[in-house]
């Protein structure tokens, strides 16, 4: 055998490097690939996660998903770096890739550190950091509130440079269908996020003022009895004033609207209104407080509490708070229950019952004092609990959740304040949506009782829509005055809260572009007109804020029930898509009644006509859809 040459060995030698250097290249992509895929993978998860235990308030859980997400953000950070990768993205075809690669690490760089960051907020605002708390002890920390700001808007600039980077993910090309996946996912699990951090943003350079950083904050917060119903919410038969000053929390006026604050049973104030209520005829309004908030909308009823506060020689607030049964048995259920004296263990499944319905069977009307002072006590007790500062986030998340179906409810006098709770949905407005059908439908209850506990509503809205997307719409409320059968019928008179009749008004609103509008409703019944506002002919009147309103009143017996309706046309083209074809859609505004009503949609579709399958509706041979909800607001 021949002795290789010089040049043989030469390219034996090339080929053992070439070799070499694609089996490094091969080595360092796969361990990228599987880094990139298993840390992405990793990132989501863990991040989904902690976002979740975030909004349920589990700081520790969020914690440790949060090093989870970490620990997954590395692996992908370190997938992009590797000299490999570099090398690869010089060569014509692989930039783009590469460079998506790239970019995708450094989103998920930023959502990672905005996302501790919000971590850390939300432990310091709980108290569970190990660091100073933001709120004990009946006083909030605003010099640490006042750091708040600048630290949300940190993390905002964090998460939205963070959704850019991702936006910014060319998905074309090789490992498209990877990279497009990840987006897509990251993008999802960031936006929760994104709107957290918003809604702050908004929030935190408001807050030392409202609690009192420049000069006393007082609020009122008025606890609704949903056995009593107004249409903004519970008869306001508790009220609580709230005063903030430099942080510090003092409760110095609460107590029993009837007896205790308006003494010696609700007695009549007067106080100056809103001109444009069309409950309440003239200025100044002689009236008790627990009618002050007859006007569905919070806007208008608000300012009638606030005046009826003051008239009742108590001092201005800057603020009311309605909170009802459905919203604090949502905070016992979040915190624990409470000890009654009178009532046992308390918790927020047995609240409404005890509260409701049990206290007034327990306490006849002779000892009606002993239940309202059964009742403070109970109040107190809560106030307490809250005031200590160990629950602050779960409680404001349990709070908070009750807010679609208005159990929780916030007008400010401050419109910087005020426009971010009606933007937060909290607000209690009531308004047309301008397009589609709007369902506004309310009871009032007139006669002192307490049966609203038991009312059942069904709320039918039948559409008839043409062609051209014009529609005849008729909406139909039904009561049942669902009482006990074994419990009494009551007093003759019909009156108080020993009785089990109900007499109630029912408020009933159309779109604001309805036409040939009418009600219909039970023989005995009666349209009570609103005297002195404006009148849009058949008993409906302008509510203050240029909508149709109309108002009937009648009695419903024990286990009677009672039907109201009102119908209208819609015009052409309410219904019709850019695409020509037809889409109803409705807007339906809940009450907060404690039995949530059920709403029932049926649209008809024009001959020929057929609805499409959709939200698991059902459909029948002529094409006639039905969908069916319980409206809790949510």
């Amino acid at each position: 055998m021949s002795r290789p040459r010089p040049f043989v060995l030469l390219g034996l030698a090339f080929v053992v490097i070439l070799g070499g250097f694609v089996l490094w290249l091969q080595i360092g992509l796969v361990s990228s690939l599987v880094s990139a895929a298993l840390g992405a993978r990793n990132f989501q998860t863990s991040l989904t996660g902690a976002v979740d235990q975030l909004t349920a308030g589990d700081y520790e859980e969020a914690l440790a998903n949060f090093n989870e997400v970490q620990s997954a953000a590395d692996l992908v950070s370190a997938s992009a770096g590797g000299p490999q990768l570099q090398l690869v993205g010089s060569i014509p075809g692989f930039a783009t890739a590469v460079d998506n690669w790239r970019v995708l690490a450094i989103a998920t760089s930023d959502i990672t550190t905005s996302t501790g960051e919000l971590l850390s907020i939300f432990g310091d605002l709980s108290g569970k950091s190990g660091e100073v708390k933001i709120f004990s002890d009946g006083a909030i920390d605003i010099e640490l509130l006042k750091q708040l700001p600048p630290r949300v808007d940190a993390v905002n600039t964090g998460i939205n440079d963070s959704v850019a980077q991702l936006q910014l993910v060319n998905t074309s090309g090789p490992a498209a269908g990877f990279l497009a996946t990840v987006q897509a996912k990251a993008l999802k699990e960031v936006k929760p996020v994104q709107r957290a951090v918003s809604a702050l943003v908004e929030l935190a350079p408001l807050l030392p003022d409202a609690l009192g950083a420049n000069d006393p904050k007082r609020y009122l917060i008025a606890i609704g009895n949903q056995a009593e119903m107004r249409a903004s919410g519970g008869a306001p038969l508790t009220l609580v004033l709230v005063e903030f000053d430099n942080g510090r929390i003092s409760i110095p006026i609460k107590g029993q609207t009837s007896t205790q604050l308006y003494p010696p049973l609700n007695a009549p104030v007067q106080w100056w209104g809103p001109s444009g209520n069309p409950f309440f005829p003239t200025n100044p309004r002689n009236a008790p407080m627990v009618v002050a908030n007859t006007h569905p909308s919070l806007l208008y009823s608000a300012r009638e509490m606030s005046g009826a506060w003051i008239g009742g020689d108590y001092p201005e607030v800057d603020g009311v708070i309605t909170l009802d049964l459905s919203s604090i048995a949502a905070v016992l259920n979040a915190i624990g229950p409470i000890a009654s004296p009178t009532y046992g263990e308390v918790t927020g499944d047995r609240l409404g019952q005890l509260l409701l319905v049990e206290a007034y069977e327990k306490f006849g009307v002779a000892e009606f004092t002993a239940r309202q002072e059964a009742n403070q006590q109970l109040l107190d007790e809560l106030l307490a609990r809250l005031l200590s500062g160990e629950d602050l986030v779960s409680v404001a998340k349990a709070i908070a959740s009750t807010a679609p179906g208005r159990h929780f409810q916030v007008w400010m006098r401050d419109t910087r304040f005020e426009n971010f709770i009606l933007e937060s949905g909290a607000g209690g407005s009531v308004r047309d949506p301008g397009v589609g059908d709007w369902s506004a439908v309310y009871t009032q209850n007139g006669n002192q009782s307490k049966v609203d506990v038991f009312q059942q509503r069904n709320v039918l809205v039948n559409a008839k829509i043409n062609e051209d997307g014009s529609a005849r719409v008729t909406q139909v409320m039904t009561v049942t005055n669902a009482t006990p059968p074994e419990r009494p019928e009551g007093p003759p008179e019909r009156i108080g809260y020993e009785t089990s009749w109900l007499k109630a008004a029912y408020l009933m609103y159309v779109p604001e572009d309805a036409t040939n509008y009418s009600a219909f409703y039970p023989q005995g019944f009666a349209v009570r007109s609103f005297k002195e506002h404006k009148q849009y002919g058949r008993g409906f009147a302008d509510d203050g804020f240029g909508q149709k309103l109309i108002r009937v009143v009648g009695w419903t017996a024990p286990g009677g029930q009672a039907e109201v309706s009102v119908s209208y046309d819609l015009p052409a083209g309410t219904f019709t898509a850019p695409d020509g074809s037809l889409v109803y859609a409705l807007q339906a505004e809940p009450q907060s009644i404690w039995n949530d009503a059920t709403l029932t949609v049926r649209v008809t579709p024009p001959t020929g006509w057929r609805a499409v399958d959709d939200l698991g509706m059902m459909i029948d041979a002529d094409g006639v859809a039905e969908l069916s909800a319980v409206q809790s607001g949510q």
